[in-house]
């Protein structure tokens, strides 16, 4: 595996985005040089042909004053001088010569040899040839002169190609570094902008591999979108963490609850089918079956809408209705209860809430809550029913003056199956407070626990602006 890292780095982002960032950089450089290469040859190009027009134009204006002579004489006293040769020639519309003036390098002379008995002797040939090679160009221009001659007039100047030799050498020698430059440069910027990325897939392969849900992404600590999304990802472990210890627990209750349930169920089936049983005792035994079916029946039941709340997918047949009538409803059905544990259940209702939800489903959510409260509440004690406009919603509240809920417990009570140590008595399923929450979640609303004023507990159930109705 000793190339691992580099075969890593082959396949990162980072050299992928600094092969880019190197690519656009020498696309624009390119683009930009060729763009000042071809203003500047334009500029000399003009620079020169302009000289060349003016030198036509002054000529002209000569020959318009003192016709050829006049030009013949201007131009021996320029070669006489030794100034910048220009060559410059007159002619007929018939393109027959009038005048003409040529540089020296422009005239190619060759000497012939003539053999004669005795001697030799030579005789020059004069050529004129415009020097135009690699090293050099010309540049020309022509006016049309007042007597219909017509006047040319060039110059040499110096091929552009090796004029800016030096200025494409030294793009190329600067160019390359640069883009060499660029591309470590980008190599180090995007390895560090893509950290975040590498230490999410290296914590979800830890996670993979090792099954430590306890793993998070390091950093977030920026403002940027990687730290954002690392922030983000380590809130969705931490909500993972949650939800599978919250299953390893509802497991574990589900477990210790049903044990009991299913000894019971299987004892009372051997019994049933004991020979030479007494056929009462089997009928009780079967109809001890019965009722241990039903219970587990209901746990599942109430799992199931439990679970189909908690998903959004619990059907609400949504009624309006005052709340109050939901707390009355409830203290009647528990009124046997309370009376037989001498449990003082009261409402306080100081005007009707009229709220437009599932009647059937809040109802229970309510009778939830007071069977909870009748359970704890020792005889003799006080249970208390309130509700009250919140705008703009409703608040529900449930009090007691029991034992109370520990600070530490507020929140685990509502999760599916949780008993704490001090309930493990009481009969019930530890299904009734997550049962509380899916539904009034469902209506959009929150519940909580806290310490009631009278030392007990206190459960208070707020429903939002779009599970009630205005008064």
């Amino acid at each position: 595996m000793a190339n691992g890292p580099l075969q890593r780095f082959r396949r990162s982002l980072a050299l992928r985005l600094a092969l880019l960032y190197a690519g656009v950089f020498a696309v624009g450089s390119a683009l930009l040089f060729g763009f000042l290469y071809w203003t500047l040859t334009e500029a000399l190009n003009d620079r020169e042909q302009a000289t060349v027009e003016r030198r036509a134009t002054e000529l002209a204006e000569l020959y318009a004053r003192g016709g050829p002579a006049l030009l013949r004489a201007r131009l021996d006293r320029e070669a006489a001088a030794g100034g910048r040769a220009f060559f410059v020639r007159v002619l007929r519309p018939d393109n027959s010569l009038v005048l003409v003036s040529v540089p020296p390098d422009w005239i190619e002379t060759q000497v012939e040899r003539l053999p004669f008995p005795g001697l030799i002797v030579t005789r020059p040939t004069y050529t004129v040839r415009i020097p135009q090679d690699a090293l050099r160009d010309y540049a020309i221009a022509g006016v049309t002169l007042p007597d219909g001659n017509f006047l040319q007039a060039g110059i040499l100047i110096e091929s552009q190609t090796v004029l800016f030799a030096p200025l494409r050498h030294a793009f190329a020698l600067a160019g390359g570094g640069a883009l060499i430059l660029s591309f470590l440069l980008g190599i180090l910027v995007a390895w560090r902008a893509t950290g975040p990325l590498r230490a999410v897939a290296e914590t979800a392969g830890r996670i993979l591999a090792t099954g430590d849900l306890a793993a998070r992404v390091p950093g977030g600590a920026g403002r940027g979108e990687l730290a954002e999304l690392v922030r983000q990802l380590n809130t969705l472990l931490e909500r993972n963490a949650v939800h599978v210890r919250g299953l390893g627990e509802m497991l574990d209750n589900l477990a210790h609850d049903l044990r009991t349930p299913l000894t019971r169920l299987r004892g009372a089936a051997e019994l049933a089918l004991q020979d030479g049983g007494d056929p009462a005792e089997a009928r009780a035994a079967l109809a001890s079956c019965i009722e241990e079916t039903d219970r587990l029946l209901h746990l599942l039941e109430v799992l199931l809408d439990v679970s189909a709340a908690e998903a959004g997918v619990l059907p609400l047949h949504r009624e309006q209705l005052d709340l109050g009538q939901l707390l009355h409803r409830a203290v009647d059905l528990y009124r046997e209860v309370a009376e037989e544990r001498r449990i003082r259940v009261r409402v306080e209702q100081a005007a009707p809430v009229p709220a437009r939800v599932d009647a059937v489903r809040l109802g229970q959510a309510v009778n939830n809550l007071l069977d909870n409260a009748l359970k704890y509440t020792p005889e003799g004690g006080n249970v208390i029913l309130a509700v009250r406009p919140l705008p703009p919603g409703a608040e529900l509240e449930v009090r007691d003056d029991g034992p109370g809920i520990p600070e530490a417990e507020r929140e685990a009570v509502f999760r599916r199956l949780y008993r704490s140590d001090a309930s493990r008595s009481q009969r019930g399923l530890g299904l009734g407070l997550s049962m509380v929450k899916a539904i009034v979640e469902a209506h959009g609303g929150t519940v909580r626990a806290t310490a009631a004023p009278e030392g007990g507990a206190c459960l208070r159930v707020q429903l939002p602006a779009g599970g009630t109705a205005k008064a």
